[in-house]
């Protein structure tokens, strides 16, 4: 009679040992702000929904990351948030920060790809990152207040607020009082972040896929009268140079685009314009974007999938290897379905590692039936959203999801 209760008692004492640490298995950020509003707020992270993201987060808050001081062009490993404001605040909708200037025109000069979970939705005291567009995250993030949920799908979420005492301490700073640019009269300044939690430890901000700020290597080239940067033209990477006349001031002078890995842009940068006086000085830094591009550097030998395509079910273009050509299915549904050739290509990286354009020519229609799908924005290396347009209907515009293989 004893033994059911001696075999009940040792699962519940295994349960004991086992279930709290599978519960508090988690990652939280306490920010501290002074200022309009003194005190702080505890963010609950979702490293494992959202890992690249909370990546970035952690990475920026303790230091651990390096990011380019858009005002001097160098390249700093001290917390990107501690003195930072939230510039940004509208009444019962969110509250923003995350801007060096505090104007929310900068950030840590790289971007990263989203990261959108279906299981999070932007509910009241969610924590999303702050964009202008697809793969466009850097470090602005905002807390809501209430729930707009259109948000979702839009926006990464990678936190939320949950105790009710961080909750009122996130109120406050959403109630300020604020001019008519939504800025706070009196600043609230977040004055640090500590990052804590048992999952922490085996959590390996350096070994997740985001842009790593590095030095471009620029050498110095003097012909005469002609002045020279010569720098290591990586592919894959973004390169940002600033000037100085004193070491005190710097100004911008040089962004480029993103150099691809078939064609890595050659050339100097050619800075005698400012080569005046007795000394000039350079910063060049480079963004590699090497271990998360997404974009793929060709179509040639992929498949790409776009479901509800102009009414199908599915259309589905297949690229001969070399990328100049291919065939084409429309699944009508009901076992209708018609096929072709695409008998034109251009494929090419819109100046971003998460983003391509891809025009289209099936021999379908007369005259051919033309594609242009100007943002295929790649939220993983296999598939993502995409507009365009076609001239199946005047200049009709087109946008959805799409797939791709291998």
């Amino acid at each position: 009679m004893n033994l059911p209760r001696l075999i009940v008692v040792q699962i519940l004492l295994l349960l004991a040992v086992s279930l709290p640490e599978k519960i508090s298995a988690q990652i939280y950020a306490d920010v501290t702000v002074s200022g309009g509003v003194n005190g702080t707020f505890t963010i609950t992270l979702e490293h494992t929904k959202a890992p690249i993201t909370v990546a970035n987060f952690i990475g920026l808050a303790t230091g651990q990351k390096g990011w380019l001081d858009l005002v001097t062009g160098g390249i700093r490993y001290d917390p990107f948030y501690n003195g930072v404001t939230f510039h940004r605040v509208i009444a019962g909708f969110m509250s923003q920060t995350g801007s060096r200037n505090g104007n929310g025109t900068d950030g840590p000069g790289y971007t990263f790809r989203d990261e959108i979970d279906p299981s999070l939705s932007h509910q009241p005291y969610t924590v999303s990152m702050a964009n202008s567009g697809t793969n466009t995250n850097g470090s602005q993030w905002f807390v809501t207040k209430g729930a707009p949920t259109y948000l979702d799908g839009i926006h990464t979420i990678f936190g939320k607020v949950t105790d009710p005492a961080s909750q009122a301490v996130c109120a406050a700073i959403n109630a300020v009082a604020t001019d008519t640019s939504d800025r706070p009269v009196t600043p609230v300044t977040i004055s640090s972040i500590a990052v804590r939690g048992p999952s922490l430890a085996g959590f390996n901000v350096n070994s997740i896929g985001l842009p790593k700020v590095l030095n471009g290597g620029p050498v110095m080239k003097v012909a005469g009268a002609s002045h020279a940067l010569g720098f290591d033209h990586a592919p894959y990477s973004q390169y940002f140079c600033l000037h100085s006349p004193d070491l005190a001031s710097w100004s911008s002078y040089f962004t480029s685009i993103y150099f691809h890995a078939l064609a890595p842009a050659a050339g100097d940068i050619d800075v005698t314009s400012l080569a005046t006086g007795s000394k000039h000085f350079y910063r060049l830094a480079r963004v590699d974007y090497s271990s998360c591009y997404t974009a793929p550097v060709s179509v040639g030998g992929k498949t790409f999938t776009f479901p509800g395509l102009f009414g199908t079910v599915s259309t589905t273009l297949t690229f001969n290897p070399d990328g100049t050509g291919g065939t084409f299915q429309r699944d009508h549904g009901g076992g209708s379905s018609d096929s072709g050739l695409i008998v034109a290509v251009n494929y090419q990286n819109n100046s971003s590692p998460y983003s391509s354009f891809l025009g289209v020519q099936l021999q379908i229609f007369s005259p051919n039936l033309v594609i242009l799908f100007d943002d295929l924005s790649f939220r993983t290396a296999n598939g993502g959203k995409f507009t365009g347009r076609s001239n199946l209907i005047g200049a009709e515009t087109i946008s959805g999801n799409f797939t791709s293989a291998p």
